[in-house]
């Protein structure tokens, strides 16, 4: 088992992660430019996964929310994870 990495070990494994993906893989895969704000684990550490770059996946905020909640058995509608942290829609 990998150990996951905390503290400023974990923070450079992060941007270097960011680094080499700086695009939200969701979106390209659908043809849109979106950066990425956050390496996901693809299996999440809670469900068995790894803290190795091969189950890193670089996504955009909402889309890093919605495959969370679908990760935690729960639905977040995509309208949802669009809202702003002021409460209003983003364009």
């Amino acid at each position: 088992m990998v150990e996951r990495r905390r503290g400023r070990h974990g923070q450079r494994d992060r941007q270097r992660r960011l680094a080499a993906e700086p695009l939200c893989r969701h979106c390209k895969a659908n043809g849109i430019i979106t950066a990425a704000v956050t390496p996901d684990h693809i299996v999440p550490l809670f469900k068995g996964g790894l803290d190795v770059d091969s189950n890193i996946q670089c996504l955009c905020e909402p889309c890093h929310s919605i495959k969370t909640a679908e990760d935690m058995g729960t639905r977040l509608h995509r309208r949802q994870a669009e809202i702003g942290a002021d409460g209003w829609p983003k364009a």
